[in-house]
């Protein structure tokens, strides 16, 4: 008997450990960049129109960060970092870029 929850013990840690690793490994965010103008900026959302014409969209908020510290203007240039929350794009850093 003793065998046998001495074996459960071992394979119990050994499945929790398993669990704190993969669960550590699923709260790490992966960051995306995009490029373009501003095409507006309303509430808590940032439009932002690409080289190619594409349009996206992200969640602004209090813990978005912005390069220098002011929000964008329309028609001004912007890399934005961001990455995927329950399908949204949201914002974590606004950089403003010189005009050119």
């Amino acid at each position: 008997m003793k065998k046998f929850s001495k074996r459960w013990g071992i394979l119990l840690v050994a499945v929790g450990i398993l669990i704190v690793v993969g669960l550590r490994e699923a709260s790490a965010q992966k960051y995306f960049f995009f490029q373009g103008k501003v095409e507006s900026l309303y509430k808590d959302q940032l439009t932002v129109k690409g080289n190619k014409a594409e349009t996206m969209y992200f969640a602004i908020g209090r813990n978005t960060v912005y390069v220098p510290s002011r929000l964008p203007g329309v028609g001004e240039r912007v890399k934005v970092t961001y990455f995927l929350r329950r399908g949204h794009n949201v914002a974590s850093q606004v950089e403003i870029l010189s005009a050119k």
